[in-house]
């Protein structure tokens, strides 16, 4: 995408966000009804009997499916993963908000994918995406054979400073049991990430990507990851940064599987 283009569309994402908090001031953020069941788009259609598997890409604050495409993540995988189907889900923060996400694309979008016959399940998520992207998989870890996370959000920022004050993500220990709210949602991503990260490595695969002026607590992940699973390149918390990862991380991550 030429860099012109890049930035104007940042700037239209950014636009958004800010209009998205505004509105949640005044409003309670209803800007956008979680309908059910969620929407998506798709990119081809190889079928489950042709497509090496299905990757189903979840969108920031702010963001909507079409982000997707519109940014270059579409023309990318197409690229560099060209044996798999794209599904873009239109997984936005009113579904969150209502703590229907996993919910609608459990029912909606990737338990559909696998009655179709798809087996090799993968979820992009990028900023707030990652977070949902982390929580289905926990919730559904037989169906996802990896995650490919985007300056992930990983949670209220108490949360963070305990698994900080843990000693990282290995020594992390989640409440027993979680409480159900927002916080107790990124305690038990958490948890999969130690199981995942530390506990039992490769059982899902997990990739992350962050721009250098970025990091902030992401740097939790880089401390229990690969290090050749976690890249870091110049930019921030925006597709300037993200896209040109994807083209990095999509044929080592994606090529064989």
């Amino acid at each position: 995408m030429p860099r012109g283009r890049r930035r104007s569309s940042a700037l239209r994402w950014l636009a958004r966000a800010i209009a998205l908090v505004l509105l949640c001031s005044l409003g309670g953020c209803y800007w956008r009804v979680a309908r059910e069941p969620m929407p998506f788009l798709t990119y081809g259609d190889l079928g489950p009997q042709r497509a090496r598997g299905v990757i189903v890409m979840l969108p920031g604050f702010g963001g909507g499916a079409e982000d997707f495409d519109e940014y270059g993540f579409v023309r990318v995988l197409r690229k560099s993963a060209p044996g798999f189907d794209l599904v873009a889900a239109d997984a936005h923060f009113g579904y969150y908000q209502n703590n229907t996400l996993v919910d609608q694309l459990h029912k909606s979008v990737i338990g559909p994918l696998v009655a179709r016959g798809y087996r090799a399940v993968w979820v992009v998520g990028v900023s707030m995406g990652g977070h949902g992207a982390i929580a289905y998989a926990r919730n559904y870890p037989e169906r996802i054979k990896g995650v490919l996370l985007f300056a992930p959000y990983l949670g209220p920022n108490d949360v963070d400073d305990s698994v900080s004050q843990a000693g990282g993500i290995c020594r992390y220990t989640a409440p027993d049991p979680v409480p159900t709210s927002p916080a107790g949602y990124a305690e038990a991503n958490f948890a999969w990430l130690r199981d995942v990260l530390c506990t039992t490595p490769g059982k899902v695969s997990v990739w992350v990507s962050v721009g250098n002026k970025d990091e902030g607590k992401r740097t939790l992940l880089r401390d229990a990851m690969e290090p050749d699973h976690y890249i870091v390149l110049p930019g921030g918390h925006d597709w300037d940064a993200w896209t040109p990862a994807l083209e990095r991380i999509a044929q080592t991550a994606l090529g064989a599987n």
